[in-house]
Formats: structure tokens, C-alpha cells, sequence
């Protein structure tokens, strides 16, 4: 479902958006928006994909990008699973 609001240009022509709406649609700075027209003399507003840059670390493809949320907790998690996994097996002594 498509939801529509008004927003305003400030005196330099910038257009300002909701802070909760910018929340909402993960918008920071350096995000780019494209303004596409839109016929009846409308524009349209949309987020522009960001591209992933693959990079060559030690002949490793590796993608630099920016993740969409904190990480932190994620790989919190993964490293308590792989720790509980490692101590399951070395108390077992199976692989």
C-alpha cells in the first residue's frame, strides 16, 4: 500500500522529510533520491538502490557495503552458536 504525504522545500530548495518517515525507509545522509517526473506535472521520489562494490582482498571477491541494521547482536549470536557447536564436539571428540 502506497502512502502519500506533503513535504515542503526549505529556502536553499532542499526538501525536508519527516525524521519518523526517514526512520521508517532507513533514510541517512548520503542516501540518494531520485525526483523522476511523474506526467500531469508530478514528480515521483525514490530511493536509488546503492550498487555493492566487489572488491579483491587476497584474491577473495568481497562485497563493501553498508549494512541495512547494527550487526552487533548478529554476530554476537553466531559466535556463542559456534562456540557452544565447538564445545559439543570437543566433549564428544567427534567432528
Amino acid at each position: 500500500m502506497s502512502r502519500v504525504i506533503q513535504v515542503s522545500l526549505d529556502d536553499q530548495g532542499h526538501i525536508l522529510i519527516p525524521a519518523a518517515l526517514q526512520q521508517q525507509l532507513g533514510l541517512s545522509p548520503g542516501v540518494t533520491l531520485v525526483v523522476e517526473e511523474a506526467g500531469n506535472h508530478g514528480v515521483r521520489l525514490r530511493i536509488q538502490p546503492e550498487t555493492s562494490m566487489l572488491v579483491n582482498k587476497g584474491g577473495v571477491l568481497v562485497v563493501r557495503a553498508e549494512p541495512l541494521s547494527d550487526l552487533a547482536g548478529v554476530t554476537q549470536r553466531e559466535r556463542d552458536c559456534r562456540v557452544s557447536w565447538a564445545r559439543c564436539h570437543r566433549i564428544r571428540g567427534t567432528d
